[in-house]
């Protein structure tokens, strides 16, 4: 189903004292999934100036079948690979790689900035119990230099890839790879392996001031078994990393609290969470690596709790918003919401998305939202009413300043 955006004539700017007709609101308590600043930064956002500053208004119809999530929980990651840097001289004189299932897959990749060249898989010689395979013995090719440079494989440019024969069975690997020429990253993922490292953040988005708590877990299919070592890093998105230490409970899972006061400017945006893993098994030493992402921002402005109906020379339906923003730092920001109705059955079913957006000043403004006629006509529920999903973002960065699973409850329309 195609989504129509109406543009709305509008007005956005209105003052932020209240209207002799209006109904005074207060915002629903927060729940544990919401995300609510702590402390506002007044830096000025590098990127305010350039945007635009016409304010907008729109909104649009929403199926009543429509699945939505107000808050989109993270995802667990799941990874059966590791990853290794190495340098020439390293590679050249034989690099040791255990694996715990036949026909792992190898990929050497030249590191961030390195000079390194892709080489025919047959020029890596493979050594396993004293035995050396060496000119394309002992592996298949996944893919061959022309492949690869054509990007007609799903691998990085300069990549070199092939898979253990599955008939030399897993343990410890010595890859020796005498033409190396710059610094390149080893990879080994293990596809047929029972083992792997799971990995997760408990949001998709955190603001400096908060608290990022990430959960691990080594698994030998779903039991979880000790790690011998596991540790992690976060790194900015500018680059910049911070190494942290996981702590291990009695069921073998491993959690980790790292304050959320990385870089205040050039950091915003996603950073990555990867967490490296050992232990001694049955199948012998295993190594896993897992990464997952997150959104980060410094916020500059949240909501104050205050809202209200707003009275509009409009024909019903209408529900008209308003809502109180606190802003530290002058910058663009958006304001959005989905409304909910009750329909015959008593269940609350999703009517109209609308979101608005402006210029505004450090200081205490009314930002509305407008579900009109438009939108409303003919809708199959009506009040009592609930607003979610209401978020407030910075459109410099389009950094999440701050989101709530449920806004407002009204009991009418007005």
């Amino acid at each position: 189903m195609k989504t129509t955006i109406k543009i709305l004539a509008a007005a956005l700017s209105v003052a932020v004292s209240v209207p002799l007709s209006a109904t005074v609101l207060r915002l629903a308590a927060a729940s544990a999934n919401d995300t609510l600043p702590t402390k506002l930064s007044a830096a000025a956002h590098k990127n305010a100036a350039s945007l635009e500053s016409k304010p907008l208004a729109f909104a649009w119809r929403l199926p009543p079948e429509a699945a939505l999530t107000a808050v989109v929980l993270p995802q667990e990651t799941k990874s059966r690979e590791y990853w290794d840097s190495r340098n020439a001289d390293e590679l050249a004189a034989g690099v040791n790689i255990p694996t715990t299932a036949a026909g792992a897959i190898v990929r050497l990749s030249p590191a961030a900035g390195s000079s390194a060249k892709a080489l025919e898989a047959r020029r890596v010689v493979l050594v396993k119990d004293g035995q050396r395979y060496e000119n394309g013995t002992g592996m298949q090719a996944i893919a061959d230099v022309a492949e690869l440079e054509k990007g007609a494989a799903p691998f990085p440019e300069g990549s070199t890839v092939f898979r253990i024969d599955p008939k030399l069975g897993a343990g410890t690997f010595k890859i020796e790879v005498p033409q190396a020429s710059g610094a390149t990253i080893v990879h080994v993922f293990e596809p047929q392996s029972s083992l792997h490292l799971h990995l997760k953040a408990d949001r998709n988005a955190y603001q400096a001031g908060s608290q990022i708590i990430v959960s691990a877990s080594l698994r030998d299919g779903e039991k979880a078994i000790p790690a011998g070592q596991i540790s992690g890093v976060i790194t900015t998105a500018d680059g910049q990393t911070r190494e942290f230490a996981f702590v291990a409970d009695k069921a073998g899972a491993y959690s980790a609290r790292v304050p959320a006061d990385l870089s205040a400017d050039a950091s915003r945006g996603l950073f990555e969470i990867q967490a490296f893993a050992s232990a001694a098994t049955k199948d012998g030493r295993v190594l896993r690596d897992a990464r997952t992402a997150f959104a980060y921002s410094v916020p500059s402005a949240r909501l104050t709790g205050a809202a209200r109906t707003l009275p509009v020379r409009m024909r019903d339906p209408v529900v008209y918003l308003q809502f109180d923003v606190e802003v530290a730092s002058a910058s663009r920001y958006q304001i959005g919401a989905v409304l909910y109705g009750t329909d015959a059955a008593g269940k609350k079913v999703p009517l109209a998305m609308a979101q608005s957006a402006q210029q505004l000043e450090p200081g205490v403004h009314g930002m509305t939202l407008l579900y009109g006629p438009d939108v409303l006509d003919g809708a199959k529920a009506g009040a009592p009413y609930e607003i979610r999903d209401l978020q407030l973002v910075n459109q410099a960065d389009m950094g999440l300043q701050e989101q709530r699973e449920l806004g407002l409850t009204l009991d009418s329309a007005r």
